[in-house]
Order: structure tokens, then C-alpha cells, then sequence
């Protein structure tokens, strides 16, 4: 009974971490010549977009705290790792971000994996996404 316990259990692990480790699939620059990127300063590749409404509190004229719907938009990019680098630390590949957006018009003409220019305002946020008319694509590997 106690090895048919086990079993169970180690039959479960196994399922469960074939589940998160199976296949891998990952975004690389090519040893093909053809197909290697180099980006250069301020470049981003855009790889999706979202928006929708959140709920947050304001005060209104007479002071009273109420209850809105806020419009949210976001850029959802890669871009190289800094290349700063000092006796503590080093990076290397590329970075995943999340960037908040003036309004869904960024995005209006862009397609998922576009290189862009972005230009934000002064409170950060992207006010313009400028294709530079070059797109990239992923390449699948399996480990």
C-alpha cells in the first residue's frame, strides 16, 4: 500500500512538472546572418497592447471622495538590457516591459513584433510609437 502511495504521488510530480517545463519556447538572434537584429539607441520591439477601465477614487469639487472609472492603456515591448556594467553587475539578452500609453492611438498602425522609436511625455508615459518599417520574428527551440 505504502509503494502504491508513492507511485501516485511520484506519477503526479512528474505530470505536474512536465506541465510547467515541457516545451520551452524562446526569442533569440540568429546565428543566420539574414535573420540577426541589431538595435540601435531608443528601439523597441512591440509585442502586443492592452486597455480597459480601473476603478479608483477622486475627489471631487466639494472635496468628497467618489468612485470613478479611469481609462488604462498599455505597450507591451522587448528591448536590449542595459549594457552599464560595474564590479557588482552585469546583463546581458534582452527585457521584457510594460509601458503605460497617453492613449490607444500608439498602437492605431503598429502589428506585434514592429520595431519602433518611442517618444513619451513628461509624465513618462508613450505618447508616440514610430515604425521604422523593420518587423522581427521568433524562432521556436526546443531543449
Amino acid at each position: 500500500m505504502y509503494l502504491d502511495r508513492l507511485g501516485q504521488l511520484i506519477r503526479a510530480c512528474l505530470s505536474y512538472y512536465i506541465a510547467l517545463h515541457g516545451q520551452k519556447e524562446r526569442l533569440y538572434m540568429s546565428a543566420n546572418e539574414s535573420k540577426l537584429y541589431t538595435f540601435k539607441e531608443r528601439e523597441w520591439v512591440v509585442t502586443g497592447w492592452a486597455e480597459g477601465q480601473m476603478v479608483t477614487e477622486r475627489e471631487d469639487d466639494k472635496g468628497q471622495k467618489v468612485i470613478v472609472m479611469q481609462p488604462y492603456y498599455q505597450l507591451f515591448v522587448i528591448s536590449p538590457v542595459s549594457s552599464y556594467k560595474s564590479d557588482n553587475y552585469s546583463a546581458n539578452g534582452m527585457k521584457a516591459e510594460k509601458l503605460r500609453c497617453v492613449s490607444n492611438a500608439v498602437w492605431k498602425d503598429l502589428k506585434p513584433l514592429e520595431v519602433v522609436n518611442l517618444y513619451f511625455d513628461e509624465k513618462k508615459r508613450v505618447s508616440l510609437a514610430a515604425s521604422t518599417g523593420v518587423s522581427v520574428e521568433l524562432n521556436e527551440v526546443s531543449f
